[in-house]
C-alpha cells in the first residue's frame, strides 16, 4: 500500500505540472498506466527498450507559430507520425509529456482511439443491381470506376478473387500496413510540420501487392466489409456495391509476433486519427475522388463533436467523403443521463463482465461529462454478488472530485499492490476527474483484468445540486444484470462519439434478409437474434446527440449479409460449401452496422462516378431526397435517419436533380395526396404525386 500511495503522489505531482485543461481523461489514464508500467519494470530490475517507454498521443497544435511548435515537439523527443487538420499524431518518451504540455502552441493532448468493428439480396434491395451488373437498366453502368474506396479494417484476404478484375489483376491499388516495415515508406511534406514519416509501410505496386497474404489470420472482418463495398461480382451472385472501384486498404500487419508488436508499437494500431491522416494524404496525392469506409466507432468521448476523432473527420471531409458505422449498441444500456438534486445527489451503477471459459474478464472504459453544474465526483468499488443478487462492497478506491479550476485528478491502481483487491481481481483500475477548460467537467474509469468469481465493479457518482451529466460505457452497458439498487442505462443516445459531427455519413442497419448463409452450412450461433424483414436491426445505434446531431444519417441492409471471407481464418479441417466459394475462396454471412456501412460507401462511390464533383453536402442531399420511406421508417423515424438508401433513385436524382422518393400514408388509407416533398396536396395540377403509397401522374 505504501508503494501505491507514493506512486499516486508522484503521478499527481507530474500531472499538476501539466497545463490545466490540455489532457483528456483518456489521456490522463493512459499516461498514468504507462508511467506505472515503466516504474513497475524499474522496481523489478526489468530492462525496457526505449520503444517500450514511448507513448503515442494525438496533439492539437495552434495555427499561430505552428512550425515553431512542431520544432519544439521534435526537440522534446517527439516523432511526428501523421497530421490531420490541426492535430498531429506523435510518439514520445512518456517522461517528456510534461515538457510538451507546457508548450504554448499545444492546445490539447489526447490518447489515440480504438473503435469496435462494429450480397446478392443487398444489391437488389438497395437498387444497386439496377445501376450495375447484369440487371442494369441505365445506359451507362455505375460501378465506382475511377473512384477510390478506402477501407480501414482488419482481416482481409488480399488474393481473394473478390478483389480482382475479369483479367485476374488485383483491384487493390495500395495497402497501408501499420506495424509492418516490409513495404515502402510513406512520407508527406507539410508546410508546418516538415517531413512526416508514417509508421509502417505501403504496398502500392502490383508486384508488392502480389506478395501479400493477409494482415491477420485471426480475423475475417476486413475481407467481408471490403467485399461488400467493392467486391467483384462472382458467378454465385455475390458482389459489392462498386465492383470496379479502386481499393485502398488500411490494416494491421500480422507478420510480427503479436505480443512483441504490442510492446513495440504500443497504441499505434489504435490510432484512428492516423488512419484519416493517411487516407487524406493518399487522396491528395492520387487526385482521385475517395470514399472512406470505416466499419467501427466508439462510445469513448463527449458525443458533442469536440473529440479528437470527430475533429479529424471534420478535417478529412474537406478532401474525402467519410462514411462510418453508427455503432452496434442500439440494444444495450450504454448511455446514462442524470440530474442531481439536493436530495438525490448520487447514484450507483455496475460495469459489465465478459465470460471467457471458467473465468470472467473486464476491459471497460466508462467516461462522463457534465452539461451543467460545478462539481462531480467518482469512486470505484468491487462488489461480491450472492445467489439472491445482493451485493457487498469488498474494496473501494479513493474518491476523485472535479471542480472548475481544479488540478487534474488521477489514480492508477495495480491489483498486485493492493492486498484486498488482489483477492478478487488481477489487473489495473484507473480513475480520472478534471476540469476540461471549456465550461464542462469530466470523469471516468478504465478497468482491465480478470475477476475471480462473479464479482462486479461498481461506480458511485455524485454531483452538486443541478448538475447534469451524461455517461457512456464502451462495453456492455450499465447494470446489464438489472440488479436492484443500481441505475440501469439506456440506448437512447447510443450513436458513437466519432460520428457526432455533421461532416460524416453515419450508417444504421436494417434487415433485408432473414436467411442466414454460412460458408459451411452451420446455423447462426445466437438463435435468440430475431429480425423482422424490412425493420431496423435491434442492435443498430441511434439517437440525438448533445450537440443536436441525429444518428444515423441513413440506413442500409446490415443483417445476414453474404460477402467474401478470409480463408486464412478457417481451420484446415473445415468444409466450405460449393455454393459458398469462388475459385476455392469462401463466402459467408455476417450482421452488424459494420456490414451496412460499406453498403453505403460503395453506393456513394457509384454516385461519385456519375458526378465526381459531388461534395459531402451534395451526397447528403442525394440521401435526403432519394432514400426510401415505408411503414417501418414512419413507425420509428429516429432509428432510420433519411430512410433506406436506394442507389438507383440516387443516380436518378443526381442526373435529373428531381426528388423521386415515395411518401407512404401509414395511419389511414383515405386517399390523401402528397407531392414528392411529402406535403399534402388538395388540388393536384400536372406532375407526379403519391396516394396510398402509390405514385400517379397528373397530365
Amino acid at each position: 500500500m505504501k508503494r501505491l500511495t507514493v506512486f499516486i503522489m508522484m503521478c499527481t505531482f507530474c500531472l499538476m505540472a501539466m497545463a490545466q485543461g490540455k489532457l483528456t481523461p483518456q489521456a490522463q489514464m493512459k499516461i498514468a498506466q504507462k508511467k506505472a508500467k515503466v516504474a513497475h519494470a524499474t522496481a523489478k530490475g526489468i530492462a525496457m527498450a526505449p520503444s517500450q517507454q514511448r507513448i503515442t498521443l494525438v496533439v492539437k497544435v495552434a495555427e499561430e507559430n505552428a512550425a515553431e511548435t512542431y520544432s519544439q515537439l521534435r526537440a522534446a523527443g517527439a516523432e511526428i507520425q501523421g497530421k490531420i487538420g490541426r492535430q498531429a499524431i506523435i510518439s514520445i518518451p512518456v517522461e517528456n509529456i510534461g515538457a510538451i504540455s507546457e508548450m504554448k502552441g499545444v492546445q490539447r493532448i489526447d490518447t489515440g482511439h480504438k473503435g469496435k468493428w462494429k450480397t446478392d439480396v443487398t444489391r437488389n434491395e438497395t437498387g444497386v443491381s439496377l445501376i450495375n451488373g447484369t440487371s442494369a437498366t441505365v445506359e451507362t453502368p455505375y460501378t465506382g470506376k475511377g473512384i477510390t474506396l478506402c477501407i480501414f479494417d482488419n482481416g482481409i484476404d488480399f488474393q481473394h478473387p473478390a478483389f480482382k478484375d475479369a483479367d485476374g489483376n488485383s483491384r487493390i491499388k495500395c495497402v497501408f500496413m501499420i506495424g509492418d516495415e516490409n513495404g515502402k515508406p510513406f512520407t508527406v511534406e507539410d508546410p508546418e510540420a516538415g517531413t512526416i514519416v508514417f509508421p509502417g509501410s505501403v504496398y502500392d505496386t502490383p508486384e508488392l501487392i502480389a506478395t501479400l497474404t493477409t494482415d491477420s489470420e485471426d480475423e475475417y472482418h476486413g475481407c467481408h466489409t471490403t467485399s461488400i463495398a467493392a467486391g467483384s461480382i462472382s458467378p454465385l451472385g455475390f458482389g459489392g456495391m462498386a465492383p470496379e472501384a479502386d481499393i485502398v486498404f488500411i490494416g494491421l500487419s500480422d507478420d510480427l509476433d503479436e505480443e512483441q508488436m504490442m510492446e513495440d508499437m504500443e497504441e499505434e494500431e489504435d490510432i484512428i486519427e492516423l488512419v484519416f491522416a493517411f487516407a487524406t494524404a493518399y487522396a491528395e496525392q492520387s487526385g482521385q475522388p475517395m470514399v472512406f469506409s470505416g466499419s467501427l466507432n466508439s462510445q469513448s468521448g463527449p458525443h458533442n463533436g469536440t473529440g479528437t476523432v470527430p475533429e479529424a473527420i471534420d478535417a478529412a471531409s474537406e478532401t474525402i467523403i467519410p462514411v462510418m458505422s453508427a455503432g452496434n449498441e442500439g440494444g444495450y444500456p450504454i448511455h446514462l443521463y442524470r440530474q442531481f438534486t439536493e436530495k438525490n445527489s448520487s447514484f450507483k451503477t455496475l460495469l459489465a463482465l465478459m465470460e471467457e471459459g471458467n473465468a470472467y474478464t473486464i476491459s471497460d472504459e466508462a467516461v462522463g461529462y457534465t452539461r451543467t453544474g460545478d462539481r462531480v465526483s467518482i469512486k470505484v468499488s468491487l462488489c461480491t454478488v450472492n445467489a439472491l443478487g445482493r451485493t457487498k462492497e469488498v474494496w473501494t478506491s479513493d474518491e476523485l472530485t472535479a471542480t472548475f479550476g481544479c488540478e487534474p485528478q488521477i489514480i492508477t491502481i495495480e491489483s498486485e499492490d493492493n492486498t484486498t483487491l488482489s483477492k478478487y481481481f488481477d489487473g489495473t483500475v484507473s480513475i480520472a476527474a478534471l476540469d476540461n477548460g471549456d465550461g464542462t467537467l469530466s470523469f471516468g474509469t478504465e478497468v482491465d483484468g480478470t475477476i475471480s468469481g462473479l464479482n462486479l465493479f461498481q461506480l458511485t457518482v455524485s454531483g452538486s445540486d443541478g448538475t447534469e451529466i451524461d455517461m457512456w460505457d464502451n462495453f456492455g452497458g450499465f447494470n446489464i444484470f438489472e440488479l436492484p439498487g443500481f441505475v440501469i442505462g439506456d440506448s437512447e443516445m447510443s450513436g458513437g462519439d466519432w460520428t457526432c459531427t455533421p461532416n460524416v455519413i453515419s450508417v444504421g442497419a436494417y434487415c433485408a434478409n432473414t436467411d442466414y448463409r454460412s460458408y459451411d452450412g452451420s446455423p447462426m450461433d445466437d438463435e435468440e437474434e430475431e429480425y423482422k424483414l424490412g425493420d431496423y436491426a435491434w442492435f443498430s445505434s441511434y439517437g440525438t446527440m448533445p450537440n443536436g446531431i441525429i444518428q444515423p444519417t441513413v440506413s442500409a441492409p446490415g443483417v445476414n449479409i453474404v460477402s467474401a471471407w478470409n480463408h486464412y481464418w478457417l481451420d484446415e479441417s473445415e468444409t466450405v460449401l460449393d455454393a459458398m466459394q469462388w475459385q476455392g475462396y469462401p463466402y459467408g454471412a455476417e450482421s452488424g452496422t459494420s456490414m451496412a456501412c460499406p453498403v453505403v460507401s460503395g453506393i456513394v462511390a457509384c454516385w461519385l462516378q456519375a458526378n465526381p464533383a459531388l461534395t459531402l453536402e451534395d451526397v447528403k442531399e442525394v440521401l435526403r431526397e432519394s432514400s426510401v420511406h415505408d411503414n417501418f421508417t414512419a413507425h420509428d423515424p429516429i432509428r432510420w435517419g433519411y430512410g433506406k438508401i436506394n442507389a438507383a433513385q440516387g443516380i436518378e436524382y443526381i442526373l435529373n436533380r428531381t426528388a423521386i422518393r415515395g411518401i407512404y400514408e401509414t395511419t389511414t388509407h383515405d386517399g390523401v395526396i402528397y407531392d414528392l416533398q411529402g406535403r399534402r396536396v388538395t388540388s393536384p395540377t400536372h406532375g407526379i404525386y403519391v396516394r396510398d403509397g402509390r405514385k400517379f401522374v397528373v397530365k
